[in-house]
């Protein structure tokens, strides 16, 4: 009985998903101009892109030097990738822009 009264009291309530498709937009377009290669994601909160090394746990560790976080895909059955989550604020996502752009730059320097 309880349920079925929250349930009741739950109609018509709606999420505004706008908010994420545009975190999601913004976040697809900083990574592409920094030369990630990936999907964009349909539904999910994380993106997937591909690492320009083999090593995604390498990788993870190079991006760290920018201030990304970033998980290895192999933890997720994916390796070769890496996790990025955009559920982050606006401003986190834009000023991710130059960090993204200077880790892919400097992926060969020593």
């Amino acid at each position: 009985a309880l349920m079925q009264r929250v349930v009741a009291e739950l109609q018509g309530v709606t999420v505004d998903t706008s908010i994420y498709a545009r975190r999601r937009k913004t976040f697809c377009n900083i990574l592409a101009a920094a030369g990630f290669d990936f999907t964009q994601p349909k539904g999910a909160f994380y993106i997937f892109p591909k690492t320009p090394i083999a090593d995604d746990v390498q990788f993870v560790a190079h991006l760290q030097k920018y201030k990304i976080l970033a998980v290895p895909g192999r933890g997720f059955g994916m390796p070769g990738y890496i996790r990025l989550a955009f559920c982050v604020d606006d401003d986190v996502i834009a000023r991710s822009a130059s960090a993204f752009k200077q880790a892919m730059d400097t992926l060969g320097e020593a």
